[in-house]
């Protein structure tokens, strides 16, 4: 049966290993860019969604590979724990340390989870839950307000389950969706020019076509459990860009669209949503044409304007994108996997922690001797 305790591991499991996913898309990021992929948008912006998933999933295949162990079919001579692999490698003289100082590196995990029934991780924990009931209460008045500017729009067009709505309050083009129906709104003001009209249209599309939206659902059902985690924050970033990026190379890839026509637009829209109009909140689930926040994210917006501007004028196809992102998924889901696994606590002791702790036992008995002894980097 899962108890709290198991529970709070697995979340903790699961912010550490989005931490760590995120250094390995820095470090494969700019090997990318050295290697010529810099312009393969869509193909990393599976690549960023796919290993999200693993990092989500990663308690079921850490459970699963846990079940396998317990059945045999996995030995413990093809375990991976990472704690196990640095008191291995120090004992066998790879790097210098102390025994105490690497006894309470190792074991700081068992502290932080013991330090939580203390009265200061209590608060801890109760400070995590009212944060994370902020955000899902921002969360639904997000919700809210979006589901208001809608209602106070009109039906313009019908495409199947797309509607094309026309609003006087949004200074924005923008894409949701509902239970059933998938949902373009423009701004009334855009109408008057037809060439503006006609890319946010393309635009606001190719993002319902290739699931923007739903993946803004999930990030937004998601961001409220890891509001602390500036990791998230960093792969949500990431991903944003990326999406404008592709999706600004689908829509071009098309007959019929001008790049100076495409690059006015962005300024345009970029102008008009700084207007004093009703602006949605940051967690309303929506896909703009622009980003257009407040003053404190202004600078973001600009550096991302100027990226995408940047990457039409270049005009660099994107080949393969299915391939490429095979290839660049494949060993990032691997190692996530595995991290996950290798990050977990240690099972029953080692024979190399038991000669660790041993060493540390006599250090201290030294110690207490007033002895000289040193018990430096030990090695077989």
């Amino acid at each position: 049966m899962i108890n709290a305790n198991t529970l709070f591991d697995a979340y903790l499991d699961v912010n550490l290993l989005l931490a760590f996913v995120c250094g390995l898309w820095f470090v494969s990021g700019r090997l990318l860019d050295f290697v010529g992929f810099s312009y393969a948008a869509t193909a990393r912006l599976r690549m960023l969604r796919a290993v999200f998933l693993a990092v989500l999933v990663s308690p079921v295949f850490v459970a699963l590979f846990a079940l396998l162990g317990r059945s045999g079919y996995v030995t413990t001579d093809h375990s991976v724990n990472l704690t196990d692999f640095i008191v291995a490698q120090y004992l066998q003289g790879r790097f210098d340390m102390s025994p105490s100082a690497l006894e309470n590196m190792v074991s700081l995990r068992s502290r932080f989870a013991e330090a939580l029934v203390s009265p200061v991780g209590q608060g801890v924990q109760w400070t995590l839950a009212a944060g994370i009931a902020t955000c899902l209460v921002r969360l639904g008045w997000s919700v809210l307000k979006l589901r208001r500017v809608i209602a106070e729009s009109y039906v313009w067009r019908r495409f199947g389950r797309v509607e094309l709505r026309v609003s006087d309050t949004a200074s924005v083009p923008f894409s949701t969706r509902g239970l059933r129906s998938r949902i373009v709104v423009l701004p009334s003001t855009m109408l008057a020019r037809g060439d503006d009209l006609r890319i946010a249209l393309g635009h606001e599309l190719q993002h319902l076509r290739q699931g923007d939206v739903e993946w803004e659902f999930v990030t937004g059902l998601i961001r409220p459990f890891l509001f602390w985690n500036p990791a998230f924050y960093i792969w949500k970033h990431q991903v944003e860009e990326l999406r404008e990026l592709s999706c600004d190379r689908q829509v071009l890839s098309r007959r019929g669209y001008d790049v100076a026509a495409y690059c006015n637009c962005l300024l345009r829209v970029c102008h008009d949503g700084l207007r004093p109009r009703r602006l949605l909140a940051v967690e309303a689930p929506i896909v703009a044409l622009v980003r257009t926040e407040n003053r404190f994210f202004g600078s973001r917006s600009a550096t991302l304007l100027k990226r995408r501007m940047m990457s039409v004028i270049e005009g660099r196809a994107e080949r393969h994108p299915t391939l490429a992102f095979a290839v660049l998924a494949a060993p990032a889901l691997v190692v996530t996997l595995l991290a996950s696994v290798a990050i977990q606590r240690p099972g029953d002791w080692s024979p190399d922690r038991i000669m660790l702790s041993t060493i540390v036992n006599l250090e201290r008995i030294h110690a207490v001797n007033g002895t000289t002894a040193s018990f430096g980097q030990p090695g077989y």
